[in-house]
């Protein structure tokens, strides 16, 4: 990177999310000035105000979008930096949800349990997420001791608007089946979903807190964690979101009013910053390829109508 290091704060005293003030201690905090930006954990805060004596900064919290949080003392704060967390935190989810398009095919597996009743063709799929994409496969169990799961082949998926639904399926989605089962015993719906956001730099790609999902189930998760992404998935977000954060600053060094880019047009052709992610691109599409052919061996549909 030639040399380029992020301007960097230290926090001197506790913020708290209702804090109009934020106190900064470190060498650089000379680069603060009103119209910075502080990016600090995943929050961002413009600074309209900076008394070079104390070093307090006054801040609109929460800025672009981002959540005021509370901030321990000495966390670092990068002034004005070219990527802040959130734009990366930002980028990576929007990247996860283009990654769980029918374009892309990607996508998370879960498995739901229905008890089958004889007497019902239909039942009510308020066990999985309000925006589910597609039904894989169904199993039922056998009563012991044979250990088989036969397949239900024959089924059709029925979604309404949750404003306009029958009582029979009161979450909006209901699975007929046409095809027996055993009495008693539960039928086993595999579905594929969208990946469930980021909220915090701590979250798991494989365990995501089921907090984070912005369409959970009628009946709420069975567990605190549910599986996202697979080990071999999880580079692309990373590949996606770098191409989404490089892109716009072939707009920005166009603008006729600036000139963000210092570089002489020899050097940096027009068009150069945005045909350098083109290899990424090419990468990305390679890699959403592979693990969609990936999933479909692995998760073939079984239904025959």
């Amino acid at each position: 990177m030639g040399g380029l290091r992020e301007r960097t704060v230290q926090l001197s005293v506790h913020s708290v999310s209702t804090d109009s003030t934020v106190t900064v201690i470190g060498p650089q905090a000379s680069s603060i000035a009103p119209g910075v930006m502080l990016a600090v954990e995943l929050e961002l805060m413009y600074v309209t105000a900076w008394n070079s004596n104390t070093n307090v900064a006054t801040v609109q919290r929460g800025y672009l979008g981002s959540v005021a949080s509370d901030h321990p003392v000495n966390t670092t704060c990068y002034i004005n930096p070219r990527y802040s967390r959130y734009d990366i935190g930002v980028a990576i989810n929007d990247d996860l949800r283009s990654l769980s398009s029918p374009t892309n095919g990607l996508f998370r597996v879960g498995v739901a349990e229905i008890t089958y009743n004889s007497v019902f063709q239909g039942y009510d799929l308020g066990d999985l997420p309000d925006n589910f994409i597609d039904v894989l496969e169904i199993r039922y169990r056998i009563a012991p001791p044979f250990r088989t799961f036969p397949a239900i082949k024959h089924w059709k998926v029925i979604r309404w608007d949750k404003n306009s639904t029958d009582p029979v399926f009161p979450s909006g989605r209901g699975l007929v089946i046409h095809e027996g089962a055993w009495p008693g015993l539960p039928i086993y719906v595999t579905y594929s979903a969208p990946f469930i956001r980021f909220t915090d730099t701590n979250d798991s790609v494989y365990s995501t807190p089921a907090t984070n999902d912005e369409a959970p189930p009628l009946n709420g998760y069975p567990n605190s964690t549910v599986t996202n992404l697979t080990p071999t998935m999880i580079d692309i977000p990373v590949l996606g979101a770098e191409i989404d954060l490089t892109l716009p600053r072939e707009i920005s060094r166009n603008f006729m009013e600036s000139q963000p880019d210092p570089r002489k047009a020899q050097e940096v052709a027009p068009g150069a910053i945005a045909g350098s992610v083109n290899a990424l691109v090419m990468r990305r599409a390679q890699r959403i390829s592979e693990e969609a052919d990936r999933l479909q061996r692995q998760y073939t549909r079984l239904r025959g109508w």
